[in-house]
């Protein structure tokens, strides 16, 4: 009889010693949630910068395009106007490049702020063992190394064709 009672009282103590990780758990994905949004916003806005930076560079390929089609026959007028469309273009995906830049540091900036938050955490709970807190630790740094390699990243554009099916695009990315 003894037996079973130490039994019952070490299953006892085992949830117990879960209890608190799940609650530090818990009260860290609640702590985040507005950290959580801002980033997921911030992520939004970088999506939405890529694609202003695409069709900028499409702009300058284009203007460049106008530029080397030009040919003795063409006119100072002719060649005025396509290095001015070449000046704009460029000016275009110039601040398109920056503006993604601050997104992307803002983005990276939010998921350090997230991931500092959760190891205030981790580091309040003195319950938890070093096996529970270095996975918990490993889970959430993930989005912070994603967020570091996207700034070192080159930006880079896919011109999708109208005649594929975009089923077969996002299967192929995957």
């Amino acid at each position: 009889m003894t037996k079973f009672v130490q039994k019952e009282h070490s299953e006892t103590m085992m949830s117990l010693r879960t209890l608190p990780a799940a609650l530090v758990l818990g009260l860290a994905m609640t702590a985040c949630q507005p950290a959580e949004k801002k980033a997921e916003n911030d992520q939004a806005k970088v999506v939405s910068d890529v694609a202003v930076v695409c069709s900028a560079s499409a702009d300058v390929e284009t203007a460049l395009k106008n530029v080397d089609e030009l040919t003795p026959a063409s006119t100072v007028a002719d060649a005025e106007t396509a290095g001015n469309s070449l000046k704009e273009a460029l000016s275009k995906l110039d601040r398109a490049e920056k503006q993604l830049i601050k997104s992307e540091v803002k983005e990276y900036r939010d998921q350090v702020a997230i991931y500092k938050d959760f190891i205030a955490q981790v580091r309040k709970n003195k319950t938890m063992t070093l096996e529970e807190a270095s996975q918990q630790i490993k889970t959430m740094a993930r989005p912070l190394v994603a967020a570091q390699k996207q700034l070192l990243e080159e930006t880079v554009c896919v011109d999708i064709d109208s005649t594929t099916d975009p089923k077969e695009v996002s299967q192929s990315s995957s």
